[in-house]
């Protein structure tokens, strides 16, 4: 059964038409999106100086995601090769990772998400070379820039909220902010990156070098992270995971304070299941969605949807928030999630499994807002940009796994709902343990950190 054109284009108006909905009957959504452009408080001044940077940062990442596999496919590279370069990307991530977390709380917030521009840069300068080994240097490079993106700016966003005095629901408002932008730039970057792509033809110039065609959104993207770099330099000011920046945690540190802390445990759990299965679903939406034989289904269009679909949820969190602790959001989100990857396990149809994806990705919108509250709120500042590369670590190992072993798609979907079960329980668990138990487990690990020094 081919997928219906009209259910693809439905979709995207019934994405948006419920996020206004959503948006449109909460009053303090409607001031909390009015005061980020006009108001004069703490607040909104202070989101006016997070997000531009946060945005440009993952505008880059965007404009370059939904070109690597088709640039990689242009260059002749076939799928087992195309699989190693993956491979490469997510084992840079897990093995530098935790390294670039710890130095990050030690040197400065800022100055990594500066490098995390240099390195990233670099990534997307390497697509102009047709050679293996450039490639792979660059997947190289984009793992551990990956890396940088997905802790650093949320531990400065965290450590600066902290320092200017904003409760809990004031950084979750932040964050639905973030990510809400961040749904809206991935809609953008797709579409002004399938214009750059189509401006000239992939052309070689000898040596294995090559311009235009699907090169032009890494070069679009690299523009944005000069762009991106001069605004943090020139704007942020710089903190560390210690106040003195003279004693940054360490590795040793950050793994005791998970063992000793059933929350930053559980919260690590959560993080590790939900983002690796939700890289996997990356990796396999494509093929789920195609039929042999049949038309190739607008994947351009569909890939629109799903981030509507994504900004609904960053919607529907601000919506819930104010009703619901953020413990009880993210329990809902991991059930709800489990559910549509265990549709998609069952069933073959590719309607109902484009309906799971799309319901996914609006768990997608809300998960991020959530588990940066619970972030901010659990793992201990002056380890922050460690523990929260330590929580990517199993989550590059279990991304690797069905690459590695060539999982079919049925097998990767039973894996990545397993995974989420994991995340349900975690989530579960997450919501029966006692404030105070955490607060003591952190009184014992700094205990354990001075007796270390």
């Amino acid at each position: 059964m081919v997928l219906p054109k009209e259910l693809i284009y439905g979709s995207l108006l019934v994405g948006l038409v419920a996020a206004l909905a959503v948006i449109g009957s909460d009053s303090k959504q409607i001031s909390g999106i009015r005061n980020l452009f006009v108001g004069q408080d703490n607040l909104a001044r202070f989101q006016r100086l997070y997000l531009p940077g946060f945005l440009l940062a993952m505008l880059a990442d965007w404009l370059q995601g939904p070109f690597v596999y088709a640039l990689y496919q242009g260059y002749g590279i076939d799928r087992e090769h195309n699989g190693y370069l993956f491979v490469g990307g997510f084992g840079a991530s897990a093995v530098f990772g935790t390294v670039v977390g710890a130095f990050a709380d030690k040197y400065g917030r800022r100055k990594f998400a500066i490098l995390y521009c240099l390195i990233y840069f670099g990534h997307c300068a390497t697509k102009h070379w047709n050679v293996f080994g450039v490639l792979m240097v660059g997947r190289v490079l984009g793992g551990i820039s990956t890396s940088l993106l997905f802790s650093v700016f949320d531990s400065w966003l965290v450590s600066e909220s902290q320092r200017e005095g904003f409760n809990g629901e004031q950084l979750g408002n932040t964050f639905s902010l973030a990510y809400f932008g961040s749904s809206i730039a991935a809609i953008a970057a797709g579409q002004f990156g399938e214009i750059a792509a189509n401006l000239a033809p992939l052309t070689s110039v000898g040596g294995g070098i090559y311009y235009g065609g699907y090169v032009t959104p890494f070069d679009l993207a690299n523009i944005v992270l000069v762009l991106c770099m001069i605004y943090i330099s020139g704007k942020w000011q710089e903190n560390y995971g210690q106040s003195d920046g003279q004693n940054g945690s360490n590795f040793g540190k950050a793994l005791t304070a998970i063992a000793e802390d059933k929350k930053i445990l559980l919260c690590g759990l959560i993080c590790s299941a939900f983002e690796s299965s939700m890289f996997m679903f990356v990796f396999n939406w494509t093929p789920c969605l195609m039929e042999p034989d049949q038309p190739v289904p607008p994947f351009g269009h569909i890939f629109t949807g799903f981030m509507i679909f994504c900004l609904l949820g960053t919607r529907v969190y601000a919506y819930l928030s104010g009703t619901f602790a953020v413990e009880d959001i993210g329990l809902i989100v991991m059930i709800v999630s489990a559910a549509c990857h265990f549709t998609v396990f069952l069933v073959s149809n590719v309607m109902v499994r484009f309906v799971a994806f799309l319901v996914f990705e609006c768990c997608v919108g809300l998960y991020f807002p959530t588990i940066g509250t619970l972030k901010g709120e659990i793992v201990p500042e002056d380890m922050r940009s460690t523990v929260y590369n330590i929580y990517r670590l199993p989550l590059n190992v279990a991304v690797l796994m069905p690459l590695l072993l060539n999982f079919s798609i049925t097998t990767t979907f039973a894996v990545t709902t397993c995974l989420l079960g994991v995340a349900v329980a975690a989530a579960y668990f997450l919501k029966t343990v006692p404030k105070k138990s955490a607060e003591q487990a952190l009184e014992k690990v700094s205990i354990i950190g001075q007796a270390d020094n």
